[in-house]
C-alpha cells in the first residue's frame, strides 16, 4: 500500500507532469490521483474516497514540487498533522509577489495560512474534521477545510517544503481570479456565520485595503482590490440576497 497519496484536481484528463520521476525515487512509495470531477473540492473529495495512503498530499495541476519534496513531506507529516510550505510564484512579472500567502518566512511555524497547491494533511485528520466543503466552487475551499482543521489541530509551514506554481499567468487573469475570489467570499463568510455586510463595508471603505503593502506594484493592487470588491457585491446579490442556498 501506498504512503502517500498525490491528489490532484484538474479539468484536463490527459494532464501530465514533469516531477513524476521525483515521486518514483523517493523513500516512501506513492500514488498519483487525478479527479476531474466538478469543482476543486469536489475532485478533492473524491481523490481522498480514492486515496490508499494514510498520508494525503494536495497540489493542483500545475504545481512543480522541488528538491526532495516527497520525502520532506512524509517526513513532515509523521510529525504533523497538517503541513504546507513556500509557493515561488512562476507566473506574470507584472502579478508576481501581490499573493502574501506563497511565502511565509525563512522560519518553521505555526499556521493558519494554506493555499491548495502546497498542502498535506494525514488521513486520520480529514476522517475527524471532514473533507473539502462543496458548497465553495473556487478559491476558499481550503481554507474552509483549514479553519476546521486549526480547531483541534497544528498545521505547520516548512519554508523548505518547496513547489513552483503561477499565481496568475496575466493581469486579466489577476483581475478575473480577484472578481470570482471576491464573489464565492460570500458563501465562505455565510458558513463561517460572519456578517457579510461587515465584511462588505470593511472590503471596500477601509482604505488599507488598497495598499500594497510591499509598495511594488500599488496600481494593480488598487484596481485589483476594486474588482474583488465588485465580486463580493455581485455575491451578495446572487448568494445573500436571491436567496441561494450555495
Amino acid at each position: 500500500m501506498p504512503e502517500l497519496s498525490i491528489i490532484i484536481p484538474t479539468l484536463d484528463p490527459d494532464v501530465d507532469f514533469s516531477w513524476e520521476q521525483k515521486l518514483e525515487v523517493a523513500g516512501d512509495e506513492g500514488e498519483i490521483i487525478v479527479c476531474t470531477e466538478g469543482s476543486a473540492a469536489a475532485a478533492r473529495n473524491k481523490g481522498i474516497r480514492e486515496a490508499d495512503g494514510d498520508k494525503l498530499v494536495f497540489l493542483d495541476d500545475d504545481s512543480v514540487p522541488k528538491g526532495d519534496y516527497f520525502d520532506r513531506v512524509s517526513e513532515l507529516l509523521d510529525e504533523y498533522p497538517a503541513v504546507t510550505g513556500r509557493i515561488h510564484d512562476t507566473g506574470s512579472p507584472y502579478t508576481r509577489g501581490l499573493s502574501d500567502q506563497y511565502d511565509q518566512g525563512n522560519h518553521g511555524h505555526v499556521t493558519d495560512t494554506v493555499v491548495g497547491c502546497n498542502m498535506a494533511i494525514r488521513r486520520e485528520v480529514l476522517e475527524d474534521v471532514g473533507g473539502f466543503n462543496e458548497r465553495l466552487p473556487y478559491g476558499h475551499e481550503e481554507v474552509e477545510l483549514i479553519d476546521r482543521v486549526c480547531e483541534a489541530y497544528t498545521v505547520w509551514y516548512s519554508p523548505d517544503l518547496q513547489i513552483e506554481h503561477p499565481f496568475a499567468e496575466s493581469i486579466p487573469d489577476y483581475l478575473e481570479k480577484q472578481y470570482r475570489h471576491g464573489k464565492e467570499s460570500i458563501t465562505y463568510y455565510k458558513i463561517r456565520g460572519d456578517s457579510v455586510l461587515r465584511r462588505i463595508v470593511g472590503s471596500t471603505l477601509i482604505p488599507t485595503s488598497y495598499i500594497d503593502t510591499t509598495g511594488s506594484k500599488p496600481v494593480i493592487t488598487a484596481v485589483g482590490q476594486v474588482v474583488s470588491n465588485i465580486g463580493m457585491i455581485h455575491g451578495y446579490l446572487t448568494y445573500e440576497l436571491a436567496g441561494s442556498d450555495r
